[in-house]
């Protein structure tokens, strides 16, 4: 959350965001969704993405550490180099 807040406020301004801001309205509402996301229950929540990702015929690499994006990009390619030996398993999703 802290991390959309910090964006929210570069994309519009800190002053336009805060109470009394032109985008303060705005920026409540998204934020009150976003904060939603892993719990809530409307129809963009992290419930139908995992169903959704459980549905794809394809194997599904979670990047979830705090890492740099030289450490991703590692991750990803020992994926991609695994699946190019193993070959496709969606039981061997990473």
């Amino acid at each position: 959350m802290a991390r959309l807040a910090q964006r929210e406020a570069g994309r519009y301004g800190a002053d336009a965001i805060a109470p009394g801001g032109a985008h303060h309205a705005k920026y409540e509402t998204f934020m009150t969704w976003a904060a939603a996301y892993d719990t809530g229950d409307v129809s963009r929540t992290r419930g139908i993405h995992e169903q959704w990702l459980a549905a794809l015929p394809c194997p599904v690499l979670r990047l979830t550490t705090v890492a740099t994006v030289a450490d991703h990009l590692d991750q990803v390619l020992a994926c991609l180099a695994q699946q190019r030996v193993e070959g496709p398993s969606r039981s061997g999703s990473h």
